[in-house]
């Protein structure tokens, strides 16, 4: 058997063609086009920060996906990665003085993993109900002694504020705000948001990434074929607690201020909420969740003050319809419905 890697000419013109052609690609290409031309198109400062505000927890709930939708446990405290990242970025630029962006991003990633291997060490071996509520519990700690300023790093519930980093030694932070989000940070979240879609799409599709569904479909059959289930488990949780770390750094140069309440057991429920809306399993489900969820809580605050019963309701009604599927997942659903009755008629 030849052992000689392929080289371009042994791919066919063919192929490469049906690769570039390919819909979902042609399709996210001009999407991304589009939201990278949008704040110069519109000149909307609104509108900007709100996109940004749905980018970053898009990542996150992307992150969330890994350990619910393709390892199958559910957790409820992915505040503490989340919170871990934007608390990295405000304490590293305040008693480290570090002000360029890519440094705190990785700094953010490198921390919530850690947090995520501990958390993950500590809840890996339990399950279904009883994994929630450890991670739950490990999350509450960190809350706690975020509240209470241990350590003096977190100021308690006054928060922290922060500056505007740098990139890559350009004082792009001497900028006026407005052009900062607008004309720089906004398509650094895009960018970062288009490559995490593009590294779980190749990660999740890989052999671990099939090891995980592998888990999550019949873990006894699993174990029985030699998998090691509980180190998959904590390597999904560390590579979700990176990448939900990833959206909480962005999240905090968008907000200027952190508190300890991006690390309470609400922002937890808000990403599951996420998660739930898109569709549990569907790569692009969370994406959609975020967007779905941050626009509605939008929509709901403008007409009534009444917003959690709005939130509650339409989760209510996207699970018993639509159950796991989300909105994702339903809206693919319906048009392979409509492909089959065109094919047929």
């Amino acid at each position: 058997m030849s052992t000689r890697l392929p080289t371009f000419g042994d791919v066919k013109a063919g192929e490469i063609k049906g690769v570039l052609l390919d819909k979902r690609l042609l399709a996210g290409s001009a999407l991304f086009v589009f939201l990278a031309l949008y704040p110069a198109l519109t000149m909307n400062a609104y509108h900007t920060r709100l996109l940004a505000w749905i980018m970053c927890f898009a990542i996150a709930a992307l992150g969330f996906n890994i350990v619910l939708g393709y390892t199958g446990l559910l957790s409820f405290g992915h505040a503490a990665f989340f919170g871990a990242g934007m608390y990295t970025v405000v304490i590293a630029m305040e008693r480290a003085g570090i002000t360029d962006l890519v440094v705190l991003l990785v700094l953010a990633m490198i921390v919530a993993g850690v947090v995520g291997a501990i958390i993950g060490a500590l809840s890996v071996k339990t399950h279904e109900i009883y994994f929630a509520l450890l991670t739950l519990a490990l999350a509450q700690l960190l809350f706690v002694l975020a509240t209470r300023d241990v350590g003096g790093l977190t100021r308690g519930t006054d928060g922290i504020g922060l500056t505007r980093p740098d990139f890559l030694g350009l004082p792009v932070s001497e900028v006026p705000a407005q052009f900062y989000l607008m004309g720089f940070y906004y398509h650094v979240i895009l960018v970062c948001l288009t490559a995490t879609i593009l590294l779980l799409w190749v990660v999740l599709r890989s052999p671990f990434g099939l090891t995980l569904k592998m888990i999550r479909e019949n873990e006894t059959r699993a174990e029985m074929s030699g998998v090691p289930i509980l180190r998959y488990r904590l390597y999904s949780m560390i590579l979700s607690a990176m990448i939900v770390g990833l959206g909480g750094a962005l999240y905090a140069v968008v907000v200027g201020h952190i508190t300890p309440e991006y690390l309470d057991w609400t922002m937890s429920g808000e990403i599951v909420f996420m998660a739930l809306l898109g569709g549990i399993g569907t790569f692009l489900g969370p994406v959609v969740g975020a967007g779905g969820f941050i626009l509605l809580q939008e929509l709901a605050l403008s007409v009534t003050t009444y917003w959690h019963f709005t939130m509650g309701l339409v989760l209510f009604v996207v699970v018993l319809t639509l159950r796991e599927k989300g909105i994702w997942g339903g809206a693919k659903e319906l048009l392979e419905r409509l492909d089959e009755r065109r094919d047929n008629s």
